[in-house]
């Protein structure tokens, strides 16, 4: 893979083992061993010196709620819906690859950026583009299951179905905006009222919401593009609120349900569970 910004299917992947995301490394042990690569670097006075480090960093963010080219990025059919205002945003994380030695300082350097070994991201067993299917598969899996969650939510009268007109980005960490999405399509009144909300989460058929990686990067997206609000699920709110940016309101959540709720009580001007 060229350097700079990796594919979009690679954008969105969830890089979580257990309930540790693998970017949480200890930052003494990659200091460590860039401090190590650097000297070595500088012993061979070369700057082309590449490291097996990835650096993460906030990806493409995409209104849900929005229309592109005349077409809504998410479409119901199938049941009557009403008119949204507001945006509900799905932030990706960027991987960058083929990091020179000097690329990774400057990146680990940066509040934007944070390193993972390359093999946890890219393992040595698969290629580049098994991982972007990989990627795809868990994306497509995630828009199946959020339809699922929302029907179950919504219980509707009649069959629905969903079109999703967003490309090129992986991982199941945006099953929760894509259900939340359905329901505000579905659901009489205005739900944002014209809020901005931002937020993720992997969403079982039953509507709970499963912890993701990346949410630093994610919440770092949400801010940049004008969202008030994260919606953050309940098992990453530990790791949030050590990044949390200035200004952005993090929203905990662990069921579509609760989400529903606070997206209806931040569209109404009140308090919602936080972190």
């Amino acid at each position: 893979m060229d350097s700079g910004t990796a594919p979009a299917p690679d954008l969105d992947r969830d890089f979580t083992f257990g309930a540790c995301s693998v970017w949480t490394v200890s930052r003494r042990v990659v200091t460590l061993v860039l401090s190590a690569l650097l000297a070595a670097g500088l012993a061979l006075g070369s700057t082309a010196v590449t490291v097996p480090y990835v650096a993460l960093g906030p990806g493409e963010i995409r209104d849900t709620l929005a229309s592109v080219d005349g077409r809504a990025v998410v479409e119901v059919t199938g049941a009557p819906t009403y008119p949204t205002t507001g945006s509900l945003y799905l932030p990706t994380v960027s991987v960058t690859d083929d990091l020179t030695l000097y690329d990774a300082a400057r990146m680990w350097a940066s509040s934007r950026f944070a390193l993972a070994p390359r093999e946890q991201i890219f393992p040595p067993d698969k290629t580049v583009q098994q991982v972007q299917q990989d990627n795809t598969k868990a994306f497509t899996g995630s828009q199946s299951v959020a339809e699922d969650a929302a029907r179950t939510f919504l219980k509707p009268a009649s069959p629905i179905k969903v079109s999703v007109g967003i490309k090129d980005i992986g991982g199941p960490s945006a099953g929760l905006i894509f259900a939340l999405t359905v329901v505000a399509k579905l659901t009489p009144g205005d739900l944002l009222k014209g809020k901005s909300v931002a937020g993720t989460g992997e969403i079982a058929p039953d509507g709970a919401v499963g912890g993701i990686g990346g949410i630093r990067m994610k919440m770092i997206a949400a801010k940049e593009i004008g969202a008030t609000a994260f919606l953050s699920p309940a098992a990453n709110c530990e790791e949030a609120l050590q990044t949390v940016p200035d200004g952005l309101r993090l929203v905990k959540v662990s069921t579509l349900t609760e989400a529903v709720s606070a997206l209806t009580a931040l569209g109404e001007g009140r308090d919602a569970p936080s972190c």
